[in-house]
């Protein structure tokens, strides 16, 4: 399996809902998006302190949905478009991210693989947020990574896709982890450009360096029925 880009970005709960349709029809797949932006507490020796994401976008390439049986394999490439953006307050996609059919059948491996853009200068990843210092003050944040990186996760084990149902898999983008290492003292220290401490590859590359490690933790695929 190729590295984990997003620390938490676990692809859960993929449900299924029956259609109200008499007419036979292939069950169908979709990507919904969930993310995490209530506050966290900051690693410090003194009184905790909180960090928050609330606005930003990721931008992906490409999501492919595979599922594999014993002697084959379907990969289905959903519709999306360069620079497809993730808006990280909503979690909505523009352009929207349809649905894609699926052939009903028993699988014995389900993979999902997210690839972010990575054509020019411009960050693929954009969080603003805030800090919340030992005296109450708040502070703005802006994380930026600038990666092509191609992350994936799989399930194994069978699945069943039945026809005339609805597959949702859920993807969460959660910052928590990603700045778990991340402490009050190294913030409360950071530079600041223009009032807003950047947390980027060129600025307080301390802090960036330690957010890199912290997304580099293993995924997670979890599928209900």
């Amino acid at each position: 399996m190729l590295p984990s880009l997003f620390a938490t970005l676990i692809v859960a709960g993929i449900s299924f809902t029956s259609c109200q349709d008499d007419s036979q029809k292939e069950p169908q797949v979709g990507i919904k998006f969930k993310t995490i932006t209530s506050p966290f507490t900051l690693k410090s020796g003194h009184q905790a302190k909180e960090l928050s994401f609330n606005s930003g976008f990721i931008t992906i390439r490409e999501i492919e949905f595979e599922v594999e049986t014993d002697d084959d394999s379907v990969e289905i490439n959903f519709n999306v478009e360069l620079n497809t953006k993730i808006d990280f307050a909503t979690g909505e996609t523009t352009p929207d991210i349809s649905y894609a059919e699926i052939p009903a059948g028993k699988y014995n491996e389900v993979e999902v693989e997210i690839e972010l853009q990575d054509e020019g200068d411009n960050p693929s990843v954009v969080l603003n947020g805030t800090y919340v210092d030992a005296d109450g003050v708040s502070h703005d944040v802006r994380f930026e990574f600038n990666s092509g990186e191609t992350f994936e996760v799989e399930r194994e084990g069978v699945i069943t896709f039945e026809v005339n149902e609805s597959v949702l898999m859920q993807v969460t983008f959660d910052p928590t982890a990603w700045f778990a290492e991340v402490t009050d003292e190294e913030l409360a220290s950071a530079t600041k450009s223009d009032g807003v401490i950047i947390i980027s590859s060129t600025q307080n590359t301390e802090i960036f360096d330690i957010v890199a490690d912290g997304i580099d933790l293993a995924t997670e695929v979890e599928i209900e029925n």
